[in-house]
């Protein structure tokens, strides 16, 4: 997997992709171990929503629980065949 840095609110995944429970997956994940650290959190807890579908475009949402109880909102977005955003939509 090819991975770009964060950029205060924004981070990628690449990846191949089969279905879109896959999208969820690798973004739980993602939000787990690659992101959570650059932000400076740890995530006790991290449930995304399955993407409707594998289109371009597609948006998806995440929520994460930190070791504060802060909630965090992403917001994601599919923006390529197996490859989608990962943007902080809310910290606590």
């Amino acid at each position: 997997m090819r991975c770009s840095a964060v950029c205060a609110t924004v981070t990628a995944l690449t990846g191949c992709f089969t279905s879109t429970a896959d999208f969820r997956s690798d973004a739980e994940t993602f939000i787990t171990e690659r992101v959570a650290p650059e932000v400076g959190a740890e995530f006790t807890r991290v449930n995304c929503d399955e993407p409707l579908d594998q289109q371009i475009g597609t948006r998806f949402a995440c929520q994460a629980i930190d070791a504060d109880a802060g909630v965090w909102e992403f917001d994601n977005v599919i923006d390529a065949e197996g490859e989608f955003t990962v943007n902080i939509a809310q910290r606590p």
